[in-house]
């Protein structure tokens, strides 16, 4: 009897290190390397198990499998050239992934113990190999030799083909769900399903096409071949444009060939997945396997079309066994100084300008259908006339190509665009006047009256914008931080303490005097008094000066102390504005305080009232914190609401706001 040859693995530590451990980085792409190898054997059937209470991780398929010096001469010979001793097509007629016999060391770069099992014409073999003994059986060592710990207890369902188990898993299996690693398995290959006789199942979970999951979110297609079956699986709002044709001279010259497609999804967010991966991209495929994730970022497209892009193109010509292998060490990019590689690049690139001018161009078109879509919308083009709705239907549509982080920010810009349009149309309507007779007095009142009704729109939508900001700074105040917010944002926006302020221009330099002059007089309080204080301000309303004094929420100062201190900041200001061309304006100081003076709550004494006329000696008046955005809330609330009553651009503003595009 013929002794056994002896398993024995040649490596070195370096090979190991780099082509195995630090090869992969995430468990799909590993799966992927077993998965073509399984193609490559012939497999008909992989089943994938995941199992979190062992942690581990069992590949096993229905290939041919290997006798003993298969596995030596094969699996266990790193660098193995497996299409010059054993063909460029496999019995099914398949073309082979596999070439350098290297995939199979990326197991190490997720599992320290992989144990395989494998059998060919009866002969079983089984053996485990471990991460941490390969390294010490090879460190220093000049032979570079390990010899894997073969294995008797051979699993009695196992009657055919290769089944390979990774245990002590270095990759947390508890967040990978089933259905994420379908997606992710589905998108490295394009062989998997019945048409090709090859079945991936994850769990008991089948694999297939769909589950690649973004046929669904894709608006534009362009083809590069027959994609009817996988255009009929999208809900395209074009019919997909063929590419091939204006493109074969220049695949000829080249001496490649070219097929798959490119996409382009609706919104930029459909292309972050479940998993948080980025699927904005365009990947390379060759013999149904990923070669390059993707070769949209090396032209770093700057255009917003390219946030929109997803591809997968098929270029078979770029791995053929009489010219060199263009994939690098890593397995997963493509040599881009390969001539092969700078002749698909050159291609792709004027793809993508031509895909670039498509989509601006439908989505300008679409983006006006989507628009008129809503009643009020069309209603409103439908009363516009001559160049200016032909602008307007231009403009509307070019929204849809604006870069904007959602669909609240374009609901906001087609909201702005008919306000922006309406002054147009009321800017046309003036320019005619001065060729009207004096009978035409009539159409002027009209035009007029057309102004008002813009005005009121404009103003509509301003006070709607208050109101979202104070309900915002209510949701976000706490008691701890409500002085500072409030602080920061009154300064600048004086109608939060009275609607019918507005910051007055041309006053900075009043201003800058008048604030200098409050600093000088805060220094001079004591330290009880400063650390009371929050903040003191001035500020010009139209026809008004403002001064406001903020006092800490937690404290309640006294009203004499209180009158004294607004006394000689409103004498002082006066000094300052008399020399001034606001001189005469009355002067209005606001308290916002945390609590009322305690003189306030006396029941027998001053009270509410006598606090209230005392400081109007002063011109002051008293607002709290928690009254302040209450009653600008009511206030604007109230206008809102009568507003809507008068306001002709309201409804469609409405309409737009409450519109949602129908999703089949």
């Amino acid at each position: 009897m013929t002794a056994q040859r002896e398993l024995i693995m040649t490596i070195s530590l370096n090979a190991l290190e780099h082509l195995g451990i630090n090869l992969y980085s995430n468990v799909p792409a590993v799966l992927s390397e077993v998965v073509a190898n399984a193609w490559d054997a012939d497999a008909r059937n992989v089943q994938v198990t995941i199992n979190r209470v062992a942690e581990t991780i069992t590949i096993e398929d229905d290939g041919t499998g290997m006798d003993r010096d298969g596995v030596i001469d094969r699996f266990l010979t790193v660098g193995f050239k497996r299409r010059d001793e054993l063909g460029d097509v496999t019995a099914l007629g398949r073309k082979p992934m596999g070439r350098k016999g290297i995939g199979k060391l990326s197991i190490f770069s997720i599992a320290q113990v992989a144990e395989v099992f494998t059998t060919l014409n009866g002969e079983r073999t089984a053996f485990r190999m471990d991460r941490d003994i390969i390294r010490k059986a090879i460190a220093g060592k000049s032979e570079n030799i390990y010899r894997p710990e073969e294995l008797t207890n051979w699993p009695p369902d196992l009657v055919a083909g290769t089944r390979i188990v990774l245990s002590k898993i270095s990759r947390s299996l508890s967040g990978m769900t089933v259905e994420g690693l379908k997606r992710r398995v589905a998108r490295r290959f394009s062989v998997i399903g019945p048409k090709n006789d090859f079945t991936v199942q994850i769990n008991g979970n089948e694999v297939g096409p769909e589950d690649r999951g973004y046929h669904k979110a894709l608006q534009y297609l362009w083809t590069y071949d027959d994609q009817t079956a996988f255009a009929s699986t999208c809900k395209l709002e074009r019919q997909a444009e063929p590419r091939l044709p204006a493109i074969s001279d220049e695949l000829r010259k080249a001496g490649i060939s070219l097929t798959g497609w490119i996409g382009t999804v609706s919104s930029p967010s459909q292309l972050k997945d479940e998993e948080g991966d980025n699927l904005n991209r365009v990947a390379i495929f060759m013999r149904g396997k990923m070669a390059q994730e993707d070769i949209l970022d090396i032209f770093g497209q700057k255009e917003i079309y390219a946030d929109y892009i997803i591809g997968e193109l098929h270029c078979e010509d770029l791995d053929v066994d009489d010219k060199g292998d263009i994939a690098t060490s890593s397995r997963q990019s493509l040599k881009e100084d390969d001539p092969r590689f700078e002749a698909l690049r050159d291609i792709v690139l004027s793809e993508l300008r031509h895909i670039a001018g498509r989509w601006s161009e439908w989505r300008r078109t679409d983006g006006a259908k989507l628009a008129a879509s809503v009643p009020a919308v069309s209603d409103w083009l439908d009363r516009l006339q001559g160049d200016t709705k032909r602008k307007a239907e231009r403009w509307i549509g070019r929204l849809n190509t604006i870069r904007s982080p959602d669909d609240k920010y374009k609901k906001d810009l087609l909201k702005a665009s008919i306000l922006a349009f309406e002054s147009y149309r009321r800017k046309e309507q003036l320019d005619k006047l001065d060729e009207l007779k004096d009978e035409g007095v009539s159409y002027i009142l009209e035009i007029f009256g057309e102004i008002d009704d813009l005005e009121l729109s404009f103003y509509g939508q301003i006070v709607k914008l208050r109101l979202g900001v104070i309900k915002t700074l209510q949701s976000k105040i706490s008691e701890n931080d409500k002085e500072l917010v409030i602080r920061d944002f009154i300064k600048e926006h004086l109608w939060l303490l009275d609607p019918s302020w507005e910051r007055a221009k041309g006053s900075e330099h009043s201003e800058t005097k008048v604030n200098k002059f409050l600093q000088d007089n805060t220094d001079k309080l004591n330290k009880k008094e400063k650390n009371a204080r929050v903040d003191l301000a001035y500020r010009t309303a139209v026809g008004k000066h403002v001064i406001i004094e903020l006092k800490r929420a937690t404290v309640s100062v006294h009203l004499d102390d209180l009158t004294k201190q607004i006394r000689s900041y409103r004498d002082g200001v006066k000094k300052i504005i008399d020399g001034t061309k606001d001189k005469g304006w009355p002067i209005e100081i606001v308290c916002l305080l945390g609590k009322y003076p305690p003189e306030w709550y006396d029941a027998v004494g001053t009270g509410k009232q006598g606090v209230i006329d005392q400081l109007k000696t002063v011109d002051a008046r008293i607002v709290l914190y928690d009254e302040l955005l209450n009653n600008a809330q009511a206030a604007y609330q109230d206008y809102i609401e009568e507003h809507k009553k008068v306001d002709k651009l309201w409804k469609i503003f409405d309409a737009i706001e409450s519109f949602t595009p129908s999703v089949e």
